[in-house]
């Protein structure tokens, strides 16, 4: 604290006791400096003379603002933290109890008010003259008294806003992250608000005013912060809340809460609460089994959420679910949509759980059944579930290593939406941004990156900036930069965004959170912090991909060793666990890496040999890791003198003949490109110039 934040709070007791015991008029500025006590030498019990305070305060707005500050601290000091709100209701109901506990302070200390409520007013008369130039002073607004003190020099009152600044923070995170400082702003607003009103009523019904001044911040600063969505969750949790207080029934319950669960899907960012109301959801159509169509869209769209929130065992549990309900259906036309929309999810979760390929399977299994009688044109139920088996292949065959066939179907899952609904058109971005992961797999960032900006441009005109999908964008967009050579680019992307957030860990996705948390680590290894990379993951659960981004982070550091075990324990968790074929890949380029550093030269040449064998096998010969084992190869040979057997190894990564999907194998600019070319120009057989290579307007 300095000595003016000492001599204010001084000044702020010696105000509240006096205008605590006189009235305003009657209370002069000798009143108030003879009750200051401050420490000074042998005179330290002594008050101080009105001249003093005058050139401390220089006005009388300003002694009576720190008398509430000063009586307002004392009344809440015995006041704990809060405890974080789970819904907008709670929200509410934190803030509505402290603006009560500030209205009973109006009770409490109705005397003092009254006499502060004519003192903020109060222009003396040396302010009135303009030949007085009078200045205010200058006090540190960044501390408690200081800040209390210019509000009062402008007539304003905020005493009660560092009691609900925090307050209402907790509030904002249950809807989002609010920028820095609006939470202290939106408490000065509100403490200046209710000082206002309550001194102005003093009669009013504390319960009331503290009510009325909620739902006032709530549509002036809490609803335009998060948007429109997080009115209407607040309308449908109001309804839940009173169905079940009216005890209305399990039937008005259950289409309340339907309501609230839209919302939460629909609109807003919040996966977590959307996850936690569809659980009680099915929990009450469960115990009322008379309607088996909804209880199988409850538990299809929990398991979407708990899917992207990364609850991968959550999730298949009620799409399993889903699809029993669906088999109770019988008779019914809905049977075949429904369990079909239940094995399509159910998918996603072997994809999302390392078995894409096995993912893919089932995809194509759904994919003949939904594509019988899709309508040639339009936008009906049926098309609408095709095409997002289409793009769920699409992600599934870029992920199982079969990148040619993921931008073929991800080429025309967006031909096909955007015939149907136009280039302007939310899910036409969502096709397009699987296009855009499908081309990054496939080696090539630069269209990859195109793509995905293009998409950005339509999903940040209808998405929440800060829900699930434009998060997940911003982490694909990081990976394009990564793998197009620009890791410092990547670190940037996901430094200071709501993705690495705790509250987006938290209220959205934690999935998501640690896939940026691993991005970025695996671009601060690529721009040569690799143990600023290794700390930062060894915060993160000890998954596969982790585990690899550690080898990688060691092997830069040149602890090959160490490198080496982690690997090892990876090839063993790997045995008959699953069909991730990329991953396996990986983690094959790397043993080959640390085995050639620590001199193990022939379980470095296995490891490449396994790995080029997965091209003609289970990855597509054109797949990236494949050719950077191949390139890893051939520099070994140019380094044992075998430069015979370089050209061979380097010719898939340079040839420019486009393969099935319309590309060549490496896009122009990408690294593995740039390196086969200048390995090829090193051991004297560069790549030939076709005319094809030549600028037209140059000819």
């Amino acid at each position: 604290m300095s000595a003016q934040e000492r001599r204010l709070a001084a000044i702020a007791a010696a105000s509240a006791d006096a205008f605590r015991g006189g009235d305003y008029h009657q209370v002069r500025a000798e009143d108030v400096a003879e009750r200051v006590r401050l420490p000074r030498g042998a005179e330290g019990g002594r008050g101080r003379s009105a001249v003093w305070l005058y050139n401390e305060v220089r006005s009388r707005r300003v002694l009576v603002a720190l008398a509430v500050k000063h009586a307002f601290d004392e009344f809440t000091s015995g006041d704990g933290a809060p405890e974080p709100p789970r819904s907008l209701l709670g929200a509410q109901r934190l803030v509505t109890a402290a603006l009560r506990r500030v209205a009973r302070f109006h009770q409490v200390e109705r005397f003092m008010l009254a006499q502060v409520r004519l003192g903020i007013g109060d222009i003396s008369t040396s302010e009135k003259r303009p030949s007085a130039g009078q200045v205010q002073p200058v006090w540190e607004v960044t501390e408690v008294y200081g800040a209390t003190a210019a509000a009062g020099w402008e007539g304003r009152v905020t005493a009660y806003a560092r009691y609900l600044a925090p307050r209402l923070e907790l509030a904002a995170l249950t809807v989002g992250v609010p920028p820095a400082g609006w939470a202290a702003a939106s408490a000065e607003r509100l403490s200046e608000l209710a000082f206002r009103s309550m001194a102005d009523d003093p009669e009013g019904p504390a319960d009331r005013q503290a009510a009325a001044l909620c739902a006032h911040w709530l549509a002036r600063d809490l609803f335009p912060l998060a948007g429109e969505w997080a009115e209407r969750l607040h309308a449908a949790e109001r309804t839940a809340e009173f169905t079940e207080r009216a005890g209305s029934g399990g039937h008005a319950r259950v289409r309340a809460l339907e309501v609230v669960l839209q919302v939460l899907l629909d609109s807003s960012p919040l996966l977590a609460r959307a996850a936690e109301v569809g659980g009680e959801l099915a929990d009450l159509l469960t115990a009322d089994p008379h309607d088996p169509r909804a209880l199988c869209d409850v538990t299809s769209r929990q398991g979407l959420a708990l899917l992207r929130l990364g609850d991968l065992a959550g999730a298949r549990s009620c799409f399993e679910r889903s699809l029993q309900a669906a088999a109770e259906l019988s008779g019914s036309a809905d049977v075949t949509p429904l369990s079909t929309r239940a094995r399509h999810n159910l998918a996603e979760v072997l994809v999302e759980a390392g078995r894409p390929a096995e993912g893919l399977r089932e995809l194509r299994k759904v994919n003949e059944q939904r594509a019988e009688g899709v309508p040639a044109t339009g936008v009906a139920p049926a098309w609408r579930r095709f095409t997002l088996t289409r793009q769920a292949m699409a992600r599934a065959a870029s992920r199982a290593g079969r990148t040619v066939t993921g931008v073929t179907v991800a080429e025309a899952t967006l031909a096909d939406r955007e015939q149907r609904l136009g280039p302007d058109n939310v899910n036409t971005a969502s096709a397009r941004v699987t296009l855009a992961e499908a081309l990054l797999a496939a080696g090539q960032p630069a269209q990859a990156r195109h793509h995905l900006t293009e998409a950005l441009r339509l999903r940040t005109q209808h998405l929440p900036p800060e829900g699930y999908w434009l998060q997940y964008d911003a982490v694909r967009l990081a990976e394009i930069e990564l793998a197009s050579g620009f890791p410092a680019q990547a670190v940037r992307l996901l430094t200071g965004v709501t993705v690495t957030t705790e509250w987006f860990a938290r209220q959205v996705s934690p999935r998501l959170g640690g896939e940026a948390a691993l991005v970025r680590a695996m671009a601060l290894t690529a721009s040569g912090e690799p143990a600023q990379a290794l700390a930062a993951l060894r915060a993160l659960p000890p998954e596969r991909p982790v585990r690899r981004a550690q080898a990688t982070a060691q092997l830069a550091l040149g602890d090959a060793a160490g490198a080496a075990r982690v690997l090892a324990s990876l090839a063993k968790d790997e045995r008959g666990m699953d069909d991730d074929f990329p991953g396996q890949a990986e983690r094959l380029l790397l043993t080959a890496r640390a085995a050639y550093a620590l001199g193990h030269e022939d379980e470095s040449e296995t490891a490449s040999a396994a790995l080029v064998a997965m091209g003609e096998d289970t990855l597509d010969a054109s797949h990236p890791l494949v050719l950077a084992g191949r390139l890893d190869l051939a520099l070994r040979r140019m380094g044992s003198g075998e430069v015979e057997e370089v050209a061979p190894l380097l010719a898939p990564l340079l040839d420019r003949r486009p393969l099935a999907h319309g590309r060549p194998p490496l896009s122009e600019g990408h690294p593995l490109l740039a390196a086969a070319r200048s390995v090829a120009a090193r051991v004297g057989e560069p790549p030939s110039s076709t005319p094809e290579d030549r600028l037209w307007e140059d000819g």
